[in-house]
Order: C-alpha cells, then structure tokens, then sequence
C-alpha cells in the first residue's frame, strides 16, 4: 500500500504519488483586462472567468470576448487543449473543469487558475482528482483570504496526487467521463426540446385569440405547514433546485422551515420572484411522496396533461415572457417579484383550440426532458459513488498496463 501525504488515503501499492508542480508544466491565473468590460467584443478570444467553470461542466452563458489587443496583452494567461480551470477565489472556489476546444482560443481572468499537465498525469484524471470532496476539503484547509477564500499558485503546487500508471489514469478519465458526456449530451437535449416547444408557441399563437390567463389555467393555492407533516419524506420544488437542474430535492418535511404549495401531480410551477430569469417548471408523474413548492411559484393545473401542454405554450408565448418582468413590485435587484393576480391577469393565446396532435407532441417532447433530467440525475449520483472509488484505487478498471 502507499500512503498519499496530508490526506492519510491508502492506495494500490504500483501507484505513485507526486506533487501539483511534478506534474504540469504551467499553474497560473490571468488578471482582470486594462479598460475592464469596455474592451469586450461580440467575437473574439474568449475570456474564461469564473462564473463559466462548474465541476464537471463548462457553461458557455456569460462567455465574454476580447479585442485582439486585450487578448494580446493577456497572451500569458492563454488556455491550451487539456488545460484543466480551477476556480481560485470567491464563492465558486475549487470548482474544476476541462476546457471543451470549442472555447478555444481563449484567455482566464484572475479569479481563474489554468493547471496544465507535463504528460506524467493525464488531464481527465487530474480533473477528476481535483474535484474529488475529500481532496478539496484538504485544499480549502489551505485557503486565505480572510472573508474572501482564496487558493495561492504556492497552494496549488505543493497539493498531493496519486499517480496511477498513465494508461489506468486514461481508463479512469474515460470511465467518469463517459458518464459527464452522457450527463451533457441530455443537457443539450433538454435545451433543444424547451427551443422547440418554444418555436412551437411561437410559430402557432398568432392563431388564435388572446385570453387573460386566468381564464385558460387553474391557479392553485393551498399552503402547507411542512412541520405538521412530521418528518414524513416530500419532494420540495425550490428556486434553487430549478436552477441546478430542475428536479426537486427529496428531504423531510421537518426540514422545511416556512409554509410552502401544494403541488399536484400533474402541474406547472411559474416563478414570480425575479422574473427577468425564467423559470418555468413541467411537473407531472405519480410520486410516491408529497410535493411542496415554494411561493414564490405561482402554481396552475388544467383539467388534464393535454390541456396542461397548451398552457404550458401559452406561458412560452414570447408576449408573455416579455411582459412579466413589467408587472413586478418590489424594490429593485432579487427582492422584485410579481403579485399572482398581476400574472394571472396578463393576455396570452388560447392555445386550448390548437390542433390536438400539437398538444399531444408537446407534451411528449415536455415527458422526455423530465425523463433526460431523471437520467441524468442518478447519472450525477452514480458518478459521486465512482469518484472516491476510482480515485483511489478501491475499484480498479482492467487494462493492460493496471497491476493489482
């Protein structure tokens, strides 16, 4: 068995151990560009910052792009295939990915670090090490900052990795992998439906009448108090379990510290708090468990799941979206939200005419976004089982060069 230093884990006697700096060939940050967002451009050299880097996944939302001179003057914080980011402050540290090539060319910002591998430690491996939960409560012990966490080019280089023979670090990589590409290619499919059904709204609502949608959907508003239901097990549909991934949390009710929705089984929740952020949530199946969401969704049901599809158009139809973030109230920034009767109130098309074949495929395109966001949440759990197992050595994968 070898032992890996400051973390005390047991791995396979043939693997080694190193140091961060052993085994790549650049760990560095970018800066902020001279001139600041004035010099970002609609195409050019992409600037990476923080906001784009999650654990496992890159999120292109938010990309800035560089003049030819910015880009230039940050031509030492240029990101290369394989370059593995790494989140070096703030509340996002330690959060790691693999830069796609999609991206490239492109530059990081100072809250970014790149840590590029010498060919000792393949890049999926190091990635995967790198956001491995144990590993990175060892990397936060060695934070600074004060209020604001931060992790140094020093901290960096002095981290422990194991370092399995390269071809069982591939096979490692290929494995974990193989389940993000599955996990992003449902993502990417989930996006393409919610376009089409968009495309759909928009392509058939000049058809027909405008309605208040009042009149075309049911509102629903019974309050629960979760502590009276003990520690009974509900799905809880929140603000930020829509935002990381839209599947409700399972947990116990007497978790839940404030009255919360009802939710039927076959229903949409519209969130009115903040509206200039979408979120529209499909919720529909037959749950073993109660469902609560919070208030700020305005929660609406119709008479069945077909009629449910053509109230689901009718809230994507492009008026619709433009006008809710005009009716909020509220003081300015996350506090504005809009009242239910204000949404309620606003004119949307009365899409429960629409040709029954539209409705039947809206809804079956809606049912298998739900199944992809299904798959790829025990995708997400399966892969948070291997990583630890993987990573060190407990569960081999067979190859030719791997030695028990």
């Amino acid at each position: 068995m070898t032992t890996l230093p400051g973390l005390g884990l047991k791995l396979p006697a043939s693997w080694g151990v190193a140091r961060l700096s052993e085994v790549t060939s650049k760990i560095g940050s970018g800066a902020t560009p001279r001139g600041g967002s004035s010099v970002y451009v609609a195409s050019g050299p992409a600037l990476i910052r923080s906001q784009n880097v999650h654990d496992h996944e890159f999120k292109a939302e938010g990309l800035a792009f560089l003049s030819r001179e910015a880009a230039t003057a940050l031509r030492g914080a240029t990101v290369e295939t394989g370059d593995v980011l790494i989140n070096i402050t703030g509340d996002s540290i330690l959060r790691t990915v693999i830069v796609p090539e999609t991206v490239l060319p492109a530059r990081v910002n100072q809250h970014v670090a790149i840590v590029r591998s010498n060919g000792k430690i393949d890049p999926g491996f190091l990635q995967k090490w790198l956001s491995l939960p144990l590993m990175k409560d060892y990397m936060l012990g060695h934070s600074s900052g004060g209020t604001r966490k931060a992790i140094t080019k020093g901290h960096l280089q002095s981290f422990p990795v194991p370092l399995p023979p390269i071809e069982e670090q591939r096979a490692i990589a290929a494995t974990l992998g193989a389940l993000d590409g599955k996990i992003e290619s449902n993502r990417r499919a989930i996006v393409f439906i919610s376009d089409l059904i968009d495309a759909y709204s928009e392509k058939f609502g000049g058809e027909f009448q405008i309605a208040p949608l009042r009149t075309i959907a049911i509102s629903r508003k019974e309050s629960v108090n979760p502590s009276k239901l003990g520690d009974a097990v509900v799905e809880h549909f929140s603000l930020p379990a829509f935002d990381s991934g839209a599947r409700p949390e399972r947990v116990a009710a007497s978790t839940i510290m404030s009255n919360k929705l009802r939710v039927p089984q076959c229903a949409i929740l519209l969130s009115r708090l903040n509206p200039r952020f979408n979120r529209t949530w499909w919720v529909s199946g037959a749950s073993e468990v109660p469902a609560l969401a919070s208030t700020e969704f305005l929660v609406v049901t119709a008479e069945n799941e077909l009629e449910l599809a053509a109230v689901w158009l009718a809230l994507r139809d492009p008026f619709f979206r433009e006008e809710l973030p005009k009716r909020v109230t509220g003081t300015s920034g996350s506090h504005q939200r809009v009242r239910p009767d204000d949404v309620l109130a606003i004119e949307v098309p009365d899409f429960r005419s629409v040709a029954p074949e539209v409705k039947k495929s809206t809804l079956a395109l809606l049912m298998s976004a739900e199944r992809l966001r299904v798959e790829s949440e025990r995708l997400t759990a399966l892969r948070s089982v291997l990583l630890p197992e993987l990573l060190s050595g407990r569960i081999r994968i067979p190859n030719e060069e791997a030695t028990s």
